[in-house]
């Protein structure tokens, strides 16, 4: 088995991470450090470690939906001592996101410590839907719609077609829901900023087949089996 997908299987973050953790000489098999890719270890007979500390490969994985409050960062630690969404659940399992939400975005949050699952989740090829519920400033018009529809330009990158509607509209404001299946840095926020309407409020409720439902905020749960089932064969 590679390194990398040993460690991924052995709850430390997703294989990509993990490819990282290997190339920064924080990983060790055996009595070596190891920095080249694609190592191969043999689960049964050789002792890994990770930043000093043995891990082993989970039998049972961990999955996990978590309604992220505001004020959290999607993280297993941080720099700056910043309150984590792992602060949020009582386990000893080593969990970690599945992607991020934003520190001021609330909502669908899925955490696991099975890394081929979230590598899969993640991995922009697999195109997995998420929705989001906005408020923004304003009501966006037909023609802003369209062009979010049509596939926004966001410095210099070509966004792919969202599927957006206008759910209600105020005085000052309006909530909107957008379907997307990219995962670029505030990319909603940039996609809204961008036709005029800033987003004031942001809540992800649905991830692929997983929605968020009335889970209350700050709240999570383990999925079921079948949850688990649907996400592994998107």
């Amino acid at each position: 088995m590679r390194l990398q997908k040993f460690m991924a299987h052995s709850g430390v973050d997703s294989r990509r991470k993990c490819e990282e953790y290997i190339c920064q000489g924080r990983v060790k098999v055996n009595d070596k450090i190891i920095t080249e890719l694609g190592t191969e270890v043999d689960p049964e007979k050789d002792k890994v470690y990770f930043d000093s500390k043995r891990i082993k490969l989970i039998i049972k994985n961990t999955y996990v939906i978590l309604n992220k409050p505001l004020g959290y960062v999607s993280t297993v630690s941080d720099e700056k001592n910043r309150k984590t969404v792992i602060d949020l659940i009582d386990t000893e399992k080593r969990l970690y996101p599945i992607g991020r939400l934003d520190i001021d975005t609330t909502g669908l949050l899925l955490l696991t410590d099975d890394g081929a699952l979230a590598q899969k989740l993640t991995h922009p090829s697999n195109k997995i839907s998420k929705t989001y519920i906005a408020t923004v400033n304003g009501t966006p018009t037909k023609r802003g719609l369209e062009y979010l529809r049509k596939g926004a330009t966001i410095k210099e990158y070509k966004c792919a077609p969202a599927k957006v509607k206008i759910l209600k509209s105020f005085e000052d404001d309006s909530i909107v829901e957008i379907e997307i299946h990219e995962g670029k840095n505030h990319q909603v926020k940039n996609m809204f900023e961008k036709i005029g309407n800033p987003v004031k409020k942001l809540k992800r409720i649905k991830m692929g087949p997983i929605e968020l439902l009335d889970l209350e905020i700050g709240n999570y749960r383990y999925l079921t089996e079948n949850e688990v089932k649907e996400l592994k064969n998107l």
